[in-house]
């Protein structure tokens, strides 16, 4: 618990900040966290030059630092595990402040956020009834690799998965 509340204060202690057609945008180093998110695209030199691309680019959740100079844009969030010696990662602030007074912990409307990028379900997933349904491909272990609160399952063919608001709204 005790990494659990340093974390906290150095979330809300460091933030970068890119700007971006008059916007704002903030990126959170999550020290102690390793996103299970997937790499994209090339290399960038310096934390402005991917920020400045993932804020252009459509479904980028944030970046990892791969060296001393190296930058890879992120997409495709699913989760993250703690790890004390972690400082590689940085996710996209899509929360506009938001928190919920039940969330598992400080972090996960930083990650539900991230998960649902484009909405009511999570890239590659579409509204099926009120849950959100994977595409067929979706392996029975890419499903379970999504935080409980979204209540992953795998029938054998399709990954279902809440959707948002019906996480938010068990946050209530």
């Amino acid at each position: 618990m005790g990494a659990l509340n340093i974390f906290s204060l150095v979330l809300l202690a460091a933030a970068f900040i890119a700007q971006n057609n008059g916007a704002i945008n903030r990126f959170i180093p999550m020290w102690c966290v390793d996103l299970h998110a997937t790499p994209v695209g090339s290399t960038y030199d310096s934390t402005k030059d991917v920020m400045q691309a993932c804020v252009e680019a459509p479904a980028c959740i944030g970046f990892k630092k791969i060296s001393e100079s190296e930058y890879l844009r992120l997409y495709l969030l699913t989760g993250y595990t703690f790890n004390e010696t972690s400082r590689d990662y940085y996710l996209w602030d899509k929360t506009a402040g938001k928190t919920f007074q039940n969330q598992p912990n400080e972090l996960d409307a930083l990650i539900l956020f991230a998960i649902y990028i484009n909405g009511e379900c999570p890239a590659p997933f579409f509204v099926d009834g009120s849950l959100c349904r994977g595409r067929s491909d979706i392996s029975r272990e890419f499903c379970y690799s999504y935080p409980t609160y979204m209540a992953p399952q795998h029938d054998g063919t399709y990954c279902f998965v809440l959707q948002k608001q019906t996480v938010i709204n068990s946050w209530a």
